[in-house]
């Protein structure tokens, strides 16, 4: 298991401004990314006050930081109590602008979700299929499920 810093990363970048605008102290909280030996990735989210008596309040911080995270799209933020732990984070140099959508499709320069899971269904194999629902995850690693449409064949 390694870690890396957290400096230009966009994943934690996105965790940070999820976090800020629920108006959340950033100065109190330490973001760390984790890579495991299998090539999975976490971000791991730790209330740290400046104020060694503020650390009773470390299960509530917990919480509330993991409610906002799943609020901002991380639904399988953990609370684990002492800590939250953000999963299937796609490596750090993945491209900003860069979604994978469900069968394992790689869509780059989407401007968002949506504009992902209508390319990737333009490049399904299957011309047969109306309707596709997609998971589509970004490049900060939050998923968000699409269906696409294809009306011409309806």
């Amino acid at each position: 298991m390694s870690s890396t810093p957290t400096s230009a990363d966009p994943a934690v970048t996105a965790l940070r401004i999820a976090l800020e605008q629920a108006g959340h102290d950033l100065a109190e909280v330490l973001f760390q990314r984790v890579e495991l030996e299998n090539q999975s990735h976490y971000v791991v989210v730790r209330y740290n006050p400046l104020d060694a008596e503020k650390f009773k309040r470390e299960e509530e911080m917990s919480t509330s930081y993991s409610e906002t995270l799943q609020q901002a799209g991380w639904q399988a933020a953990l609370d684990l109590g002492s800590l939250v732990l953000v999963p299937n984070i796609p490596p750090r140099d993945t491209a900003p602008d860069s979604y994978i959508a469900s069968w394992s499709i790689s869509i780059d320069c989407a401007i968002n979700d949506q504009g992902a899971a209508d390319q990737a269904r333009e490049r399904q194999l299957d011309t047969g299929i109306t309707e596709a629902l997609w998971d589509v995850t970004d490049a900060a690693g939050r998923s968000t499920q699409v269906l696409t449409q294809d009306p011409d064949l309806s």
